[in-house]
């Protein structure tokens, strides 16, 4: 054995040979099996192991099957070669994808990401497979066809194609609740790395035969002309589930099709019928009770002043009555926002700076307003003249918050959506090169003019801060042109303004505007997909703030029996499609009472409402593929 084996490496002549394919190898393979079963040392020498860092664990059997040999795989089957072994080389990690490729590990996990069918119902009819086997991360052949998918590309077809199959034929029909190291099913892991076509296969599977029923997550109850009504399954999709399928496609903002995702259903009808029963009213008190909290907080403090002083409540008046109400009134909702916004933020992940710029940076302001209001309230209420730095800040954050309700309208929301993303994609970059010019030619310019004695007139450019200001008035147009006397070389001095105007004014400014029509342009296309997006976590942030005996309010599911033992929390979601009209079949009854004949015909879904059972209508599917051809025969 140790002459047919690298010791720096563990190959084996055997995995030589089949890593150079020609018309020969399969000859030769059973020619070294032949030789090693002679002399006893079969066993391993067929499933002898990589021992080198890259391609530890590898087998011949994983290498037969990344050359697609069918021929020599089967044969090695036959020979007694292991079947659930895993190589866990650093080729076949999915940390270093860029420079490996990841595929689960294990002999069946590779011929499945690899579109071999033939080989993947070769080992499943294998009485050794373990299909639930999973590798160093936990992950089952599912999650690794999940992880090898990419959104747009051509081999998804084969990878829901293999993962269909897969869960059809195997026995345990639990495969796909299995978790990895990460708490992930394949639907939730779908869902964290924005694998649209995956997540819509699986949240949107319907599978008529009756033993592989239960993989279903979506159920035709009733269909009548293109008008059909389909149960959906909620498990690991509404956020009563734990690492649910929806806060984790609102909040993950590492995934870049969010809102592609959301569209997808039932995760759009879910949310839209959260709004409609509960988070629009929610979302309206809270724009109640915020424009009431600016209205009074800014007729406290802005009057006109003139030269007089701190004026201190007279609560003897009727008026001091009212602002001392007003003052309370302030303390306790800011107090309340401080509270509500400390615990959102809090709850950020320190590490995902990304989702506070984009997502939660209103919690920020809120919270920032909420602090500057009673920092205000208390200096002005202990006559501290300063309270007027913290007022200012107040409210004109107060009123520029107001824009965040805007979501609640599509039309102002989208606008909304659009300034945002000006803002952070174009703005703050034209920021950060504009600063880099003002600041280099500002000390510059300033350094060019002489030293002023007081008795004389200095000039505009004398010092830093005044070069910086004159700098600025130039960029927006209205600054001057002109030949400083007070320079030291008055030429250079006007060239060097002349480079800045063409710098900022011609170059930078006219970029700006062209990458703003140019980011409007591209997210018009998607604006109200973005909306939705943020309408979502609107919703969801209302949801969470709700204590436990109120949280019933925002649940929507239906309980749905689909057999004895198989009972589910589902979602209605009724459709018309006229395009696949000619593929369904209408099952309908005029009476409630239908009678129990039909009703084993045409009825398989059940919902039951825990309240009243008995006044529920009975709703009806009927199994369309398995009863067409039987009705063709009967009726011709």
């Amino acid at each position: 054995m140790c002459r047919l084996t690298s010791q720096d490496t563990g190959k084996t002549c055997l995995m030589k040979a089949l890593l150079n394919i020609n018309e020969k190898t399969p000859q030769i393979v059973r020619i070294l099996l032949s030789f090693t079963e002679k002399h006893g040392f079969l066993d391993s020498f067929i499933n002898a192991e990589y021992t080198e860092e890259n391609y530890k664990g590898q087998t011949a059997l994983h290498i037969a099957i990344e050359r697609r040999q069918n021929i020599i795989v089967k044969y090695l089957l036959d020979k007694g070669a292991k079947v659930n072994v895993r190589a866990q080389g650093l080729f076949f990690n999915p940390r270093c994808r860029n420079n490996g490729f990841y595929f689960g590990e294990t002999p069946l996990a590779l011929a499945a990401c690899t579109n071999q069918p033939g080989v993947v119902k070769l080992l499943m009819e294998n009485s050794k497979t373990n299909v639930t086997i999973q590798d160093s991360f936990g992950n089952t052949v599912l999650h690794a066809l999940i992880t090898v998918s990419e959104n747009g590309k051509p081999h998804n077809t084969f990878i829901i194609n293999i993962y269909d199959k897969i869960i059809r034929n195997c026995k345990n029909k639990f495969l796909e609740r299995m978790t990895n190291n990460e708490g992930l099913t394949p639907m939730q892991l779908a869902a964290k790395t924005g694998k649209l076509e995956m997540l819509k296969y699986i949240l949107n599977r319907e599978i008529k035969e009756e033993e592989n029923r239960i993989l279903s997550r979506r159920f035709t109850d009733w269909a009548y002309g293109p008008v059909s009504s389909s149960l959906y399954d909620l498990k690991d999709v509404d956020t009563s589930s734990q690492n649910s399928i929806l806060e984790m496609v609102v909040y993950n903002t590492r995934i870049k099709n969010r809102h592609e995702l959301l569209a997808l259903e039932p995760l759009h009808t879910l949310l839209q019928m959260k709004w409609n029963k509960s988070a629009r009213y929610m979302f309206l008190m809270s724009f109640v009770f915020y424009f009431a909290f600016n209205v009074i907080f800014t007729l406290l403090y802005y009057r006109a002043r003139g030269d007089e002083g701190l004026i201190l409540l007279n609560v003897s008046t009727r008026s001091g009555i009212f602002q001392l109400f007003g003052h309370l009134f302030i303390v306790i909702f800011a107090s309340s926002l401080i509270i509500r916004e400390g615990v959102a933020i809090f709850q950020l992940k320190p590490s995902d700076l990304q989702s506070v710029v984009s997502d939660a940076y209103f919690h920020l302001l809120f919270f920032l307003q909420a602090v500057f209001a009673i920092l205000s309230t208390l200096t002005y209420m202990c006559g501290v003249q300063e309270y007027l730095i913290f007022i200012v800040i107040a409210m004109a954050l107060g009123w520029a918050n107001m824009l965040f309700y805007t979501r609640g309208f599509q039309s102002l929301g989208i606008y909304s959506v659009m300034i945002q993303r000006v803002i952070l994609n174009d703005v703050l970059k034209f920021l950060l090169v504009y600063i880099l010019f003002l600041l280099g030619f500002g000390v510059a310019l300033a350094s060019l003019i002489e030293p002023c004695a007081e008795s004389e007139q200095c000039g505009s450019y004398n010092s830093f801060r005044t070069a910086t200001v004159e700098l600025f008035k130039l960029t927006i147009g209205l600054g001057d042109l002109e030949i400083q006397q007070h320079s030291k070389y008055p030429i250079l001095f006007l060239l060097l303004l002349i480079i800045y105007v063409i710098l900022t004014f011609v170059l930078l400014l006219n970029m700006l505007i062209a990458l703003m029509s140019e980011t409007v342009d591209k997210i018009s296309k998607e604006s109200e997909n973005i909306w939705k997006l943020q309408r979502a976590r609107t919703i969801l942030e209302f949801e969470k703030i709700l204590p436990i005996y109120f949280s019933d309010i925002f649940k929507l599911e239906e309980k749905c029996k689909f057999s004895e033992n198989d009972i589910r929390q589902c979602i209605r979601i009724n459709k018309v499609k006229w395009t696949e009209w000619h593929n369904e079949v209408t099952c309908a009854y005029e009476d409630d009472n239908v009678s129990q004949s039909n009703e084993s015909v045409c009825s398989s879904v059940s919902t039951i409402d825990d309240t009243d059972l008995s006044k529920r209508k009975e709703h009806t599917t009927i199994q369309m593929k398995n009863e067409e051809d039987a009705f063709m025969e009967t009726a011709f």
